[in-house]
This record gives structure tokens, C-alpha cells and sequence, in this order.
């Protein structure tokens, strides 16, 4: 993100708006285009997880190249129907000088013949996602992702043009394909075998994909078909005070979403071995969520008006601050529907969340028409909170139909105490908004808030268990830290006696 940040206005500067805007065609592309992979990179994680015992191992090779296979397949298919489009789409899609319709056709013509790469890719990235080695992958996310902003700069200064630019993102993504695959090899040695088509690995994952393709599809028109009836119903203008809150208090998922990868495979492999694990691990994930959510959402909720009005002004502090109250509390409801929906589709149901999405959306498009009529942008984000809290009391009940979740923890144990603590929390920053005192005395008194809720946390709701492992991984950090002091230390001696 920080090379992003530094490298962008360099890109656009050097491809011009038109060849960048073609360049972002394509990050779209890349990013919308996993779509049709129907849900085999997900299925892959579910099996592969599901035979990492010692006496089910064996079988992940079949698993994985029989997915592999088929996205290489599907891919080649998607690539080449989408080539036959790329023409029309550069002259009667897209608005755009006709200087840089042949740099966007040879363009769109690369992402084409790229796609059995990025399909493919996303099966290999499963593998060990379902081995939980998110260390792997990091080693090569990280690096891929910076060096295509690095290369792509390289590219612009030696004035290459916007299909060389995009060649090398598609160069980029082969690469960490390629570097998946090996570390795929590395962790399970079955897979250096000969690649085939496994017909019993085929059917299971065909139909669990096809349900999970079905809300991949049904997502992205929860997500976004609301800005599209704000747009029309009220106006363009009232769409911009709704993203922003929206887009910005939306950040706050980066923590539920960065524990689900970790929760699918887990609940995958201990599913079929026993729903106690699976259970245990729900409740103190929701009790973690809580712990990093609350003190955000708080200050969201009750101090909306504050932050739109330092940051955006007055004028649209008056028209969002509402909608940035409703979305507060959407997200941190959304944050914790991750969990029984990982679930249910780690425990072989994942058609229970499809059917609940096909049957929502048409009550949800209503619900939100008649409430924009009544409140205007206010009644978008009170449909889409709705719908959230629909939704996540949908999928708790799946999971506790399926044995995945205990009612009886949100009414004793270490759940109950955090949910506890987090309504007093929230308590404490409405009185502490009430007192309307200036911006220095409110800070410190929430972080005064804040302080105290994390000791009462760390009291009540934290068991021996967890403290042992968290002042392990607190002391793993401070000697890494310790260890890279006396490193630099070192080194900086030896650099003054030189």
C-alpha cells in the first residue's frame, strides 16, 4: 500500500488519465475475473483441509490437480469467449480518444490470454491457505505485489506504453503462480506425481464450488446495487455522502477479514472430527472481534459529526454523519457474520448461505426503494443494516443447527463478560460524547475508556490459556526486537571501526 501510494501519482503522470484509466480497466479485470472460477479455489481449501490427516494425506494430490486442471481449462475458455468481445468493448463500452484504442485493445488482449494463469494461480494459493501456511504466502504476496508497482514505475520510466505495463502485471501474477506451486510441492511431496484428472475428486468439488460461486456472484450485488438506487432514486450528488462514510468505516474489517482465511481451513479439517473445537474457536473469535471492534465503532457511532466535520466540513457532516452512525453499526455486525459463514461453508453447507441470498435480494431491493422514498440516502444505509442483521442471525442459526456454535455463550462464560464489557464501554463513550467538552479532553478521556475496558477484558474474559499464549507471542516480540537492536547495534560499530 505504501509503495502504491508513492508510485501511483508517478504512473498517471507517465501514462497520462487515459492510460492509466486503461491500466485500472485491467486491476479490475484481474481482481473481478476470480469470479469464474466458480468456487473451486474455496472447494480446494475445504478438501485439501479436510485430508491432512496422516491417513487421508494421500488424496490431496488428486484434489489439487483435478482443481488445477479444470480452472487451466476454465480459464482458456473464459479467456478466449472474452477475446471476442475485447473489439466491441474498446469502441462502443468504453469513452476514450481514439489514439489509445489500439494500446487498450492489445491490452485487454493480454488479460485475455493471461486468464488460465490467474485462475490457476488461485488454486495453487489455496492449497496452502488449507495448510494454514500464510506465512508462504505472504513471502510471495508481499513481494509480487510491491514489485509490479517497482516494475511497472521501471516500465514508465523507460517509456513503455500501457500494454507493456499491463504485460508485466500479467508477468508478475505467472511469477507468484509459479512460486505458489513450488512451495505447494515443498509442503506436500505427493504433488511432484505425474498431474491427473481425479473423477472422484470431481464431482465434490463442482458442487461445492458451484454454491459457493452463487454467493460470489450475489456479494458483489449486496454490495453495490444500493449506489446504483441512490444514484437514480435520489441523485449522484447524495451518492458521494453515502460512499465515503461507507468506504471509510468499512476499513474496520480488515482485522474479522484477516482471521476468516485462517478459520476456514480449521474449521474444514476439525468439522468431520468433532464440533466441540469447532465451537470453541467461535466463541473466542467473536470475543476477539469484540475486543478490536468496540472502541472503533464507538467512537463511529458517537462521534460521527466530529470526524465528518474536521474532515469534510460542516455542510457534509449535516448530510452523512446519520449514515455514518448506521454503517458503524452495520460493519460490526457484518464483522461477526464472518464467523457462522465460514462455517457453515467449511461444515459442507454452503448451500444454505446461496438459497438465503437469492431469496433476500429482491426483499432487500424493495425494502431499500421504499426507504430511500422516506428518508433519502439515511434509508439506503437502515436497508443495508437490516439486511446485515438479518443475515447474521440467518447464519448463526445454521451454525447452531449445525452444532457449530453454543447459544449458552452469550449468556455465561468469557463471552458473555466481553459482550459485557463491550456494553459498558459503549455506555462510557456516550457519556463522554454527552459531556461535549473540547477535542483534547474527549481524546483523553476515551483513551482513559479504552484503557480500562482492555484491563477489564484482559480480567474477565481471558482465559489461562490464551494469557499463557499471548505473553509467549509478547515475549516472541520483544526478542525479535531485542535481537534486531543488537544487529543494527553491531553492524553500526563495525561501520565506525571501518
Amino acid at each position: 500500500m505504501l509503495v502504491g501510494i508513492a508510485v501511483i501519482p508517478y504512473l498517471v503522470h507517465g501514462l497520462g488519465v487515459n492510460g492509466y484509466g486503461i491500466l485500472s480497466i485491467a486491476y479490475l479485470v484481474l481482481g473481478y475475473f476470480s469470479i469464474f472460477n466458480l468456487g473451486l479455489s474455496r472447494a480446494t481449501v475445504k478438501f485439501v483441509a479436510e485430508h491432512l490427516s496422516p491417513d487421508r494425506v494421500h488424496k490431496v494430490p488428486e484434489i489439487v490437480w483435478t482443481s488445477f486442471l479444470l480452472l487451466i481449462t476454465i480459464g482458456t475458455v473464459v479467456g478466449v469467449s472474452a477475446a471476442f468481445f475485447v473489439p466491441w468493448a474498446v469502441t462502443s463500452v468504453f469513452k476514450m480518444p481514439a489514439s489509445f484504442v489500439g494500446e487498450a485493445r492489445t491490452g485487454l488482449f493480454i488479460l485475455c490470454a493471461a486468464m488460465p494463469v490467474m485462475l490457476g494461480t488461485d488454486a495453487v494459493r489455496g492449497v496452502l491457505e488449507a495448510a494454514q501456511r500464510f506465512d508462504l504466502i505472504n513471502a510471495v504476496r508481499v513481494p509480487t505485489s510491491v514489485g509490479f508497482f517497482g516494475l511497472a514505475a521501471l516500465a514508465v520510466a523507460l517509456h513503455v506504453k500501457v500494454p507493456g505495463v499491463i504485460l508485466i502485471l500479467v508477468a508478475v501474477r505467472f511469477a507468484s503462480g509459479t512460486a505458489y506451486m513450488l512451495m505447494c510441492m515443498r509442503v506436500f511431496p505427493g504433488l511432484r506425481s505425474r498431474p491427473r484428472l481425479s473423477r472422484a475428486a470431481l464431482r465434490p468439488l463442482t458442487v461445492f464450488g458451484g454454491w459457493i460461486m452463487i454467493s460470489n456472484i450475489t456479494g458483489p450485488v449486496f454490495g453495490y446495487i444500493e449506489r446504483f438506487m441512490i444514484a437514480s432514486i435520489l441523485s449522484v450528488g447524495m451518492l458521494t455522502y453515502y460512499t465515503v462514510p461507507f468506504d471509510v468505516v468499512g476499513k474496520v474489517l480488515i482485522f474479522p477479514m484477516s482471521i476468516v482465511p485462517s478459520l476456514f481451513p480449521y474449521f474444514s479439517y476439525h468439522g468431520d472430527r468433532g464440533r466441540e473445537a469447532v465451537r470453541d474457536v467461535t466463541s473466542r473469535t467473536a470475543k476477539y472481534i469484540l475486543l478490536a471492534l468496540t472502541p472503533i465503532t464507538a467512537v463511529f457511532v458517537f462521534f460521527s459529526n466530529d470526524i465528518l466535520r474536521l474532515w469534510m466540513g460542516s455542510a457534509f457532516a449535516a448530510q452523512g454523519a446519520e449514515v455514518m452512525q448506521i454503517v458503524a453499526v452495520l460493519f460490526f455486525v457484518n464483522a461477526f457474520s464472518m464467523i457462522p459463514y465460514t462455517s457453515v461453508q467449511a461444515l459442507g453447507r454452503p448451500e444454505l448461505k446461496a438459497i438465503l441470498d437469492v431469496v433476500a435480494l429482491p426483499f432487500y431491493v424493495a425494502l431499500a426503494w421504499w426507504l430511500m422514498h422516506r428518508s433519502g440516502v439515511n434509508g439506503a444505509a437502515i436497508a443495508k443494516l437490516l439486511l446485515t442483521i438479518f443475515d447474521c442471525l440467518c447464519l448463526y442459526l445454521f451454525a447452531w443447527k449445525m452444532k457449530a456454535f453454543r447459544v449458552r455463550d452469550c449468556f455465561s462464560g468469557p463471552l458473555f463478560r466481553a459482550m459485557a464489557a463491550s456494553a459498558g464501554l459503549f455506555g462510557c463513550v456516550f457519556v463522554v460524547r454527552s459531556l461535549n467538552l473540547n477535542l483534547i479532553p474527549s481524546g483523553l478521556l476515551l483513551l482513559l475508556c479504552f484503557i480500562v475496558y482492555a484491563s477489564i477484558f484482559w480480567i474477565t474474559a481471558v482465559d489461562g490459556r490464551e494469557r499463557t499464549t499471548l505473553k509467549g507471542l509478547m515475549q516472541q516480540g520483544i526478542s525479535l526486537v531485542v535481537s534486531w537492536r543488537s544487529r543494527t547495534a553491531v553492524q553500526a560499530s563495525g561501520d565506525n571501526g571501518l
